[in-house]
């Protein structure tokens, strides 16, 4: 008989655990997710663009506290677009909020059916998050496809 206490993990490591998660996931803007450990339960809040970066949020959650129940408030963002709106519109947009986030990015945009793939390279992974977000929150842009290189 294992007459050991359980292994309680401190909630700072789960939550610090759960965020470096959802920072080294490339295809998920997780500049606005947070996540509290209480009770036994990780609360996750804030928002994605859609509905299977909520799906991924929450399958690293449960990875990343296994034991834990998981309580998902991650709400998806309406999309704001004009579906009449140009490819060459949300281009110019997303290439000016990449330039806005990190003026140092060598990146190139390419938008079809508002959808951005993202190519090029930047000088560190909060970088990459930050032009990856930046691209993201963008109206008119349903999803990102993030092939960026750190250099």
């Amino acid at each position: 008989m294992d007459t050991r206490a359980p292994h309680h993990e401190a909630p700072s490591t789960v939550r610090g655990r759960l965020l470096q998660a959802w920072s080294a996931e490339r295809s998920l803007d997780a500049s606005t997710l947070d996540a509290t450990v209480r009770d036994g339960r990780v609360v996750l809040t804030g928002d994605v663009g859609c509905h299977s970066d909520r799906v991924t949020a929450v399958g690293l959650a449960e990875q990343a506290a296994p034991g834990l129940a998981v309580e998902n408030r991650i709400v998806v963002r309406g999309y704001d677009c004009d579906p009449d709106e140009t490819d060459a519109a949300v281009t110019a947009r997303v290439t000016n909020g990449i330039t806005l986030a990190v003026p140092t990015a060598a990146v190139a945009p390419r938008v079809l059916d508002h959808v951005v793939t993202l190519s090029g390279a930047v000088g560190s992974d909060a970088d990459r998050r930050s032009v990856h977000a930046a691209a993201a929150r963008c109206p008119g842009v349903h999803f990102v496809v993030d092939l960026l290189v750190v250099t």
